[in-house]
């Protein structure tokens, strides 16, 4: 990706952030109120879920490389709405990808345009999130010097290793839902009031 000024990637991270919290809400609802999938038109779910016409294959390497890779991109509407019902703690799963997502777009952004090494506590907070989802939920600290890592009265160390990052429904967690909502909030703010970013590797 191009390198763009601090107070252009800044403005960037506040479209995306704001994009984030949009949907959200909605996503939410869906997931704590579901609809009756099942009833959705398969025509609809074609429509919705359309490709891109595939160019002839001429057998270069390519071709043949992406011919094992094909997939069918239908989904099991009933099957899906069936588990979210059939077990209590799916909503809580599935809150847990939506919500995880959505920091995970927001981490990923920081990391590429070099926010993250950042020592502002929430941004390092941030980091171990990011890392805490991509490790199943968990989280990974390595030993040794941690810069602060705060966020709202919750703070990230090395005795949370190893610990759930979100609660599964049985086992409690260090972060609620509302928390990394919160997060993102602040987030927003805090990038309106900063003029630039100072982009450094000292974050340790």
């Amino acid at each position: 990706m191009s390198k763009m000024s601090g107070e252009q990637a800044s403005q960037l991270a506040i479209d995306l952030i704001e994009e984030q919290l949009q949907i959200l809400p909605v996503a939410i609802a869906m997931i704590w109120q579901p609809i009756d999938a099942c009833g959705v038109e398969a025509n609809l779910v074609a429509s919705v879920l359309r490709r891109k016409n595939k160019l002839p294959k001429t057998g270069s390497g390519g071709n043949i490389a992406a011919s094992y890779a094909e997939v069918n991109p239908a989904l099991d509407f009933r099957a899906s709405h069936q588990a979210l019902h059939a077990d209590p703690l799916q909503k809580t799963r599935y809150l847990r990808v939506v919500i995880g997502n959505a920091l995970l777009a927001v981490g990923a952004f920081f990391k590429e345009h070099d926010m993250a090494a950042m020592r502002t506590p929430e941004v390092q907070f941030l980091g171990h999130v990011y890392t805490a989802i991509l490790n199943k939920n968990t989280f990974d600290i390595a030993p040794g010097y941690l810069p602060v890592a705060t966020f709202d009265g919750l703070v990230i160390d090395g005795k949370l290793n190893g610990s759930l990052l979100f609660g599964d429904g049985v086992t409690e967690g260090f972060m609620e839902f509302g928390d990394a909502l919160a997060l993102l909030h602040w987030f927003s703010r805090f990038l309106r009031g900063e003029k630039k970013f100072v982009s450094g590797g000292d974050a340790g």
